[in-house]
């Protein structure tokens, strides 16, 4: 008995029905041909008939390039200087996190890998188990980072390492212990989530991360007080935890200047996109350089206080109220 897919791929009654979620943005595994990336969730290259299903959607879904171009960034040798060069079969970049079951520890995976220091973005999940195929995907979130991709890039796709599996199996689990009632953090992870929905030059995005990082770490602050303002507690707090962290945040962007003078600069580019200016990197915004090196700060920051929260949620309620 045959069926057929959602690609229009013919399946055969041998053919397995795992599910599995096609990753955008690996390079390569290093050191194992595969990854437990959770409980019966294992991340590998596509097999073959995962690959001509993969290959077949991407060339329907809405907003792919135009074949034969709609696989082109998987397949080509990157960054491409010049003529388009044609990888082997063997080294395309499709990857999958294959498992059996419903999708709720994957749910629950994509939430930890929008927090994980390396991010790992789900395109969309083919769910073997259904007659004919069942595909699970969010539009404005797959468009909006494939829109991203340029030939030109060296750093849309990455490496993968155990360590990083590693820290990504640390924070799933971190997150279905996490106690809400202490710091709630379903709520802002749905809009951590819904920020990739949105143009990456979009002023809107970059506004987001700032409201959810003072969601995390600032209250109303008093009017009659100056030394309550927003931009001064979340210039102190973030200092406080980033001489917590192992891995500090990354300030070398920003031509030498020092961590507060660039937070305080950072609400000064707020401000001025939250009125309608006009963005114009001169001035006292001069050391931000550009609004490429602003987001990335901001939504770095925002991730590695949300891990904190995971580990240390009372520290972050005392500083929501400090």
């Amino acid at each position: 008995m045959t069926a057929k897919s959602e690609a229009g791929a013919v399946l055969d009654a041998s053919t397995p029905r795992e599910n599995y979620a096609f990753v955008l943005n690996i390079g390569r595994l290093v050191g194992q041909d595969s990854f437990e990336i959770a409980p019966g969730h294992h991340l590998r290259r596509a097999v073959p008939h995962e690959l001509e299903i993969i290959r077949a959607l991407l060339k329907r879904l809405p907003g792919s390039f135009a074949p034969p171009f709609a696989t082109a960034m998987w397949e080509i040798a990157l960054p491409r200087t010049g003529a388009i060069q044609q990888l082997p079969e063997s080294e395309w970049r499709y990857f999958v996190v294959a498992f059996i079951g419903s999708n709720d520890i994957l749910n629950r995976l994509q939430e930890a890998l929008d927090l994980a220091s390396l991010e790992l973005e789900i395109g969309f999940t083919v769910q073997g188990n259904i007659p004919g195929l069942g595909l699970n995907y969010y539009p404005g979130r797959l468009f909006h980072v494939l829109e991203d991709f340029t030939p030109s890039r060296t750093d849309f796709f990455v490496d993968v390492t155990a360590s990083q599996i590693a820290e990504v199996e640390a924070i799933r689990f971190q997150l279905e212990q996490h106690d809400h009632t202490m710091v709630e953090l379903q709520r802002l992870i749905g809009q951590l989530r819904s920020l990739k929905a949105l143009p990456h030059q979009s002023p809107l995005r970059f506004l987001g991360y700032f409201a959810i990082l003072e969601a995390l770490l600032t209250h109303a602050p008093k009017p009659t007080d100056p030394y309550e303002s927003i931009t001064r507690q979340v210039r102190q707090k973030v200092a406080l935890l980033d001489n917590r962290w192992a891995n500090h945040l990354d300030y070398t962007s920003f031509s030498g200047t020092p961590p507060d003078k660039v937070w305080t600069r950072m609400y000064g580019y707020r401000s001025l996109l939250a009125h309608g200016g006009a963005t114009s990197f001169t001035g006292e915004l001069a050391c931000l350089g550009s609004h490429d090196n602003a987001l990335k700060l901001i939504k770095e920051t925002v991730k590695a206080v949300m891990r904190q929260a995971l580990i240390e949620p009372q520290l972050l309620r005392d500083l929501q109220n400090c």
